[in-house]
């Protein structure tokens, strides 16, 4: 995605987060431009929007978005705009007719000058096409690099285009190619996440259409046990559908493609009961370790809980961490592709869960000694720690809230505080006779949170600014992950 849309997209997303004035300097420290740009995005932005959609701007107010949510999905109108994008045009153009045209002939067909166009490839080259390590030729036009990589920019691409409604391959069937993928639910009891069905039909379209143009992906031979994998069935019976429907033959790596990317997509399992038995089936393998795969789970797992005393390693995480660990040894299996793979909430959970984040990282360190060819990146420290996050059991305490010259907000603080943590934290902001060991041990106190260094001997004391921070919070979690 080009850098002005992005910024575009953002500002977008921001304003309608809320329905309220947004000051400049709001937007400024979220998109990271200055006040001029913001009102140039405005300005060009609003030209685009339909006329039910308006931008208000206000000297001493700030910016506010204006629209009737009943009726417009907002998504969608980003959508749309995107796809208006000369940059968006020009890669639809390549996937289907790439390397057909000179520049110039490309140049006409996009009603652009060949040296705008020019123009417009180099910055593609240097900046959105540069993270998939792909780049577009110049004299016959064309996107070139890894096949798997290729479609996994495409699959991105169309996706952000079309991600609520529309269907961009003019000669694939949707309705077929969802046809296809129920079969595979209902033949293995799982059912995909509704915007996860439309996504892997998207990718079912691009691979079919790569081969139909004679592009071929390439597996590299490796340690994955694909026969013995969930879905290998049910895809082998698919590729022989599709060989039939269009008259081709399709390689097994083509088969193997397909097979990792509907196995990496988000699905749950119907019968409650088969999950118990595959739990079950998971934690038995487990206790053995006779596999290199349970090994690699239980070399994490025992790393993970010196890391967080405060995990529930109850069976349902267990399996989950399994699940993940056998994903990652699927992806692990398309190189290219791992070394590509994003997520949307990596910013998000490095900023806003940063120590954890970094813990994470640092078990995946040390499994990564014992493990050194199986690679991950920043996208799977990402799922690993959202994972770890929510099955953490932090150990009921009470805790003594003890505020300096600012007493009389004790109840605000308090009320912050357990908004933050949660029920395990149960917070006594009474007035007591003086603040010693014995009357902590007199009040069952756990530890103390105060706004200034005191001195106790039986339990710790947590410092906090008068208005907690992220980090005062933290470490008000960390002692409550203490035994």
């Amino acid at each position: 995605m080009e850098k002005e849309f992005a910024l575009t997209q953002k500002l977008l997303t921001l304003l309608d987060s809320e329905y309220r004035w947004f000051t400049l300097a709001e937007i400024e420290e979220q998109l990271s431009v200055s006040d001029k740009t913001i009102r140039k995005i405005i300005d060009e932005t609003q030209q685009e929007l339909p006329p039910s959609i308006t931008i208000e701007i206000s000297r001493g107010k700030g910016v506010i978005l204006h629209y009737e949510k009943r009726n417009v999905a907002f998504g969608e109108v980003i959508s749309s705009m995107y796809r208006q994008r000369t940059f968006y045009q020009l890669l639809d153009l390549l996937f289907l007719e790439g390397g057909r045209y000179g520049l110039e002939e490309l140049a006409d067909k996009l009603y652009m000058s060949s040296s705008s166009l020019k123009k417009l490839i180099i910055r593609l080259n240097s900046h959105e096409l540069k993270q998939y390590h792909l780049r577009i030729t110049y004299s016959m036009p064309e996107v070139k690099g890894s096949e798997i990589n290729i479609r996994y920019f495409y699959w991105k691409l169309y996706y952000d285009a079309y991600e609520f409604s529309g269907w961009p391959f003019p000669g694939m069937d949707q309705a077929q190619m969802l046809e296809y993928i129920t079969t595979v639910e209902s033949e293995n009891d799982i059912v995909y996440f509704l915007n996860a069905k439309r996504s892997l039909s998207f990718l079912a379209a691009i691979m079919m259409t790569r081969v139909l143009q004679g592009k071929y992906a390439d597996i590299p031979r490796g340690q994955y046990h694909w026969e013995s994998s969930l879905l290998h069935s049910s895809i082998t019976s698919w590729v022989r559908t599709l060989e039939q429907r269009y008259s081709i033959h399709l390689p097994l790596d083509e088969t193997r493609f397909l097979q990792a990317m509907l196995s990496l997509g988000q699905y749950n399992y119907y019968d409650e009961a088969k999950i118990s038995t595959m739990i079950a089936m998971k934690k038995s393998k487990l206790m053995q370790i006779q596999e290199e795969e349970d090994q690699i789970v239980n070399h994490f797992l025992m790393l993970a809980l010196a890391a967080f005393p405060a995990i529930d390693m109850n069976d349902r995480f267990i399996w989950e961490i399994g699940e993940f660990f056998e994903k990652l040894r699927l992806e692990n299996s398309l190189p290219d592709m791992i070394a590509i793979s994003t997520s949307s909430l990596t910013e998000y959970v490095q900023r806003e869960c940063r120590p954890m984040y970094q813990s994470v990282m640092s078990c995946m360190q040390e499994w990564g000694k014992r493990y050194p060819g199986i690679l991950y990146n920043d996208y799977h420290l990402t799922k690993l720690t959202l994972l770890i996050g929510s099955s953490l059991r932090y150990n009921s305490k009470k805790a003594f809230l003890l505020i300096g010259g600012e007493f009389s907000i004790r109840h605000y603080v308090a009320k912050l505080i357990k908004n933050e943590i949660g029920d395990e934290l149960i917070i006594n902001t009474s007035i007591m006779e003086g603040l010693t060991d014995e009357i902590i041990q007199k009040h069952n106190i756990d530890f103390v949170i105060s706004t200034f260094p005191v001195e106790l001997n039986t339990v710790p004391v947590v410092i906090i600014s008068t208005i907690p921070t992220k980090r005062d919070l933290e470490n008000i979690r960390k002692e409550l992950m203490q035994p």
